[in-house]
């Protein structure tokens, strides 16, 4: 709800997707911006198998990669390959626009 409240569009694909589901929905949206978010430590693993799944598809570095949760942290990911963490929705805003603007620059030059 936030970052549509900040003006960017957002696919939501619910909870307990599969990798398939991650990669189709980039495929279809070409999105900027990639987030995942888990709630709980059991779920923090799979970020790191989606986002080797993208560098296995040669996609990883299309996409801004913005990992959160309760139960993360910057060194979490780092290590599973994520560009940023972000402490909450607020920060993911703020972050999203951050890079957004920095690809408006390069685009600019």
């Amino acid at each position: 709800m936030m970052m549509e409240g900040a003006g960017f569009d957002v696919i939501d694909l619910g909870i307990n997707c599969d990798v398939d589901k991650y990669l189709a929905a980039l495929e279809e949206h070409k999105p900027d911006i990639f987030g995942m978010s888990a709630l709980l430590t059991t779920t923090m693993p799979y970020m790191k198998v989606v986002i080797d799944s993208m560098v296995e598809q040669g996609i990883r570095d299309d996409y801004t990669v913005l990992v959160g949760g309760a139960p993360l942290n910057e060194q979490f990911a780092e290590a599973v390959g994520a560009d940023s963490y972000c402490r909450d929705a607020a920060v993911a805003v703020e972050t999203a626009k951050s890079y957004m603007a920095r690809k408006h620059n390069q685009a600019r030059t």
